[in-house]
């Protein structure tokens, strides 16, 4: 999701969000928010995904620039609400995230692999897995909104690599 300056100052503003604020949830340095903000410099890809899709998954929705009207951000209306509790299963190789969509439960399926590449290094005990989703949940919630109308089957969701690293 590619955003502007402009946009991220608006939609920092929507959530009531400082820059440090932005910068811890983006997981991302203050000076790349600021730099960013002022036009001074462009963020690299994934920071700049980072920045969108935690706005996204805190209700901002990005608005494109359509004919003649601007870019632009709003509030939007989500559908897709989680239960904080992440649960490991090391013998399948999977964690498990409780969910609603439109008020039906499923449960959304992440594999630890999938996990492991993400970050590009291997966790080798639940309390690193647990934080390594703990800290992208953001993106994972961005996946499980943009993908939970089309791919819930059997009450789950399986969230693969590649819709964590849909750039």
């Amino acid at each position: 999701m590619q955003i502007t300056a402009d946009q991220c100052r608006a939609a920092r503003s929507l959530l009531n969000w400082t820059q440090d604020q932005l910068a811890t949830n983006a997981a991302v340095s203050r000076a790349t928010v600021a730099d960013f903000e002022s036009s001074a410099r462009q963020p690299m890809k994934n920071n700049l995904r980072s920045i969108a899709d935690c706005m996204f998954a805190a209700g901002v929705d990005f608005i494109p620039e359509e004919g003649d009207l601007g870019v632009g951000v709003r509030f939007s209306k989500r559908k897709i609400t989680y239960i904080n509790n992440v649960k490991i299963n090391r013998f399948d190789r999977i964690a498990t995230i409780p969910m609603r969509y439109s008020s039906e439960d499923f449960v959304c399926v992440i594999g630890l692999d999938d996990v492991d590449d993400y970050y590009r290094t291997n966790f080798s005990t639940d309390g690193e897995i647990s934080k390594a989703i703990s800290d992208m949940l953001h993106i994972v919630l961005t996946a499980a909104e943009r993908y939970a109308p089309t791919n819930i089957k059997d009450r789950k969701l399986i969230v693969t690599y590649d819709m964590l690293d849909s750039r």
